[in-house]
């Protein structure tokens, strides 16, 4: 063959592979199912599956005039309920382990683009005594989240985002009976069962001495997260933020029981709803944190925190009930309430010997 036949075939070939690349590219912008440049197109569905790598594109470009915050225990609410309710559009914005630092970045990106009508804000028992971080960004994925078209090459030539995300965002569009609602629920992957549950947890170790409820920096780290969500709320009173306290199973509570560190969580709870009481367009409520049934019934967890869907739809049904709203006069009989519950159960374990299938006596309250 002639050299300037090598040429041409070359030249072929090159330009067969800058097709191909322009191609996939064009498919992953047209589809974009993480929402990096725009909401879905051709009617389909905004299929939220991947919290890391969606809730920054979701703020910038889906439709809604409503959050849902809150870490994993707060992520198998079916935001269509609070729809219904409240006559909003809300949409999740959500983070595995959360703390507030990040929450607060989301809303800062929210009211960027959108007038907030309800924030729903799960506050689960950690995310008021982590560290505050610096740079809450750090969390997602960055090339998804600033504006460099240069680093876009990590989404629109992505093999697992053109042969998994699209063709699963497609196929989710077309079942009449997916709920946009149910983003990031993870419930119906889960198996909730005693065995489960228990399966996860290590009732190991001696009953330490209560921590201090100055030490380790605890109360600075609690006031700056607290300071966090109240810059938001004296920000913006057109928004009616409502908050709620996220449940967790005796498996959870024994474990800081054990540790120590159980006051810390009910001081908390007390702190967080004294300082933002007075503000008019904030209210909080139980949630279930301290509904004994559902704490004792490990059938309803598949693991020590980590409760079943109907737990969580009642978990937003307390938020439209106005009969479980918490207020700074009535916080202690809220964590009085939680408290005995767990003090009834370390007295029981302690009966039996530290056998904990007396446990199973409870597993049939979810059926």
């Amino acid at each position: 063959m002639r050299e300037e036949d090598y040429g041409k075939r070359g030249k072929k070939i090159l330009l067969i592979m800058a097709i191909l690349l322009l191609g996939a590219a064009l498919i992953v912008f047209v589809f974009d199912p993480f929402f990096h440049y725009h909401k879905p197109w051709f009617g389909l569905k905004a299929v939220q599956t991947r919290q890391q790598y969606q809730v920054n594109g979701a703020l910038q470009h889906l439709d809604y005039d409503a959050l849902l915050l809150g870490s994993s225990v707060t992520m198998n609410i079916n935001t269509t309920e609070l729809n219904e309710a409240f006559g909003c559009n809300c949409i999740k914005a959500v983070a595995s382990g959360g703390a507030c630092s990040t929450f607060a970045y989301y809303l800062d990106k929210a009211y960027k683009y959108r007038d907030l009508k309800y924030v729903f804000w799960g506050i689960d028992p950690d995310q008021l005594q982590y560290e505050p971080v610096e740079d809450p960004k750090q969390d997602q994925v960055e090339y998804l989240r600033d504006r460099n078209p240069f680093n876009d090459v990590n989404y629109l030539w992505n093999v697992d985002v053109i042969f998994k995300e699209i063709p699963y965002m497609i196929t989710m569009s077309m079942h009449k009976d997916y709920d946009t609602g149910r983003a990031y629920d993870f419930s119906i992957y889960s198996e909730y069962s005693y065995d489960q549950a228990i399966s996860m947890h290590k009732p190991e170790g001696e009953v330490q001495e209560m921590r201090s409820l100055t030490g380790e920096n605890y109360l600075e780290k609690r006031e700056k997260n607290i300071d966090l969500i109240e810059e938001q709320v004296a920000a913006h009173p057109e928004t009616e933020y409502k908050f709620f306290f996220t449940v967790a199973s005796i498996l959870w509570w024994d474990i800081h029981y054990r540790d120590g560190g159980m006051e810390r969580y009910f001081a908390t709870f007390k702190r967080v709803v004294e300082r933002l009481d007075k503000y008019d367009n904030v209210s909080f409520y139980s949630g279930v944190f301290n509904d004994k049934d559902i704490i004792m019934d490990l059938g309803r967890y598949c693991d020590y925190c980590h409760a079943d869907y109907e737990v969580n739809r009642l978990q937003a049904a307390s938020v439209i009930n106005e009969d479980r709203k918490i207020t700074a006069e009535t916080i202690d009989e809220e964590t009085d309430a939680l408290r005995s519950i767990v003090y009834e159960f370390e007295e029981r374990l302690d009966s039996e010997g530290g056998d904990w299938s007396f446990l199973k006596d409870y597993a049939g309250c979810s059926n």
